[in-house]
């Protein structure tokens, strides 16, 4: 669907909002902070019951699209809602209470222009507390075969630092991001990480991964069930070869994260 007078955008970034007032108007401006301009911003205000909506409003910008959903759909019912709207070649997340760095988008988009074989890519993440306080680093690999691999044991991409080709095909449910990278997979899609810092992931009371982290882990189980009851097409060889490089990997991050006085 084209919205009159505004022309297709190259990227359509999707925000579902649900009482997000306290962190929110900080999000917001990361976007509009991009150093890549060519987006279609779509917000889907979630029945909030707080200031989110009014906050929204004070952001006088055609390339946002304001959909107000009737009843509370949940954060899968309104991304769903989000990508029926969107009309760009790529579709980039984001989430009320997160923070983009602002060359994210432009980075993101060349990324997915030069490299045609991947459909997904996210990218590492600063994580930091309800002040804004840097509490520790993820830095991701960026090899999309040991992604694969390393899928079926945990969700390895963060899903606000995710942008991903408009095919169609994108849907979400219960089991959120972990359920639909898993069925990208299975598509035969290829799904990878960045490691630059481009989000800042916020950790706090009212994050889901915290009030609802009993049933988030009891979905991640499911989704993990059904994906290792598939066959694993990696070799021997290549397990060792993974592992090897998880190892490095890693103790790559814990010096990192030593240097930068945030190991223990």
């Amino acid at each position: 669907m084209r919205r009159k007078g505004i022309p297709v955008p190259k990227v359509s970034i999707l925000l579902p909002v649900y009482n997000g007032e306290k962190f929110l108007d900080e999000t917001l401006k990361s976007i509009f902070n991009q150093t890549f301009k060519d987006f279609e911003f779509i917000i889907i205000n979630d029945k909030s019951t707080d200031n989110s909506l009014k906050i929204i409003k004070n952001y006088k910008d055609a390339r946002i699209m304001l959909i107000n959903n009737k009843k509370n759909m949940g954060f899968a019912g309104s991304l769903n809602i989000g990508l029926k709207k969107a009309r760009g070649k790529y579709i980039a997340s984001c989430n009320q209470d997160d923070i983009s760095h602002p060359k994210r988008i432009e980075i993101e988009f060349n990324y997915l222009e030069n490299n045609p074989h991947i459909f997904l890519v996210g990218t590492s993440a600063i994580y930091i507390d309800q002040n804004g306080l840097e509490i520790r680093r993820f830095r991701k690999y960026d090899n999309y075969k040991m992604l694969a691999w390393r899928m079926r044991k945990s969700c390895v991409i963060i899903h606000p630092s995710t942008m991903f080709r408009n095919e169609g095909i994108v849907s979400f449910d219960k089991h959120l991001e972990y359920g639909l990278y898993c069925n990208l997979l299975q598509k035969g899609k290829n799904l990878t990480n960045l490691t630059n810092f481009l989000i800042k992931f916020r950790v706090h009371s009212r994050a889901m991964s915290v009030y609802d982290k009993r049933n988030q882990e009891y979905l991640r189980d499911e989704v993990m069930k059904k994906f290792n009851d598939l066959d694993d097409p990696t070799n021997l060889f290549n397990k060792a070869f993974y592992s090897i490089k998880l190892l490095l990997h890693y103790i790559k991050t814990m010096r990192e994260k030593k240097i930068l006085g945030l190991g223990k």
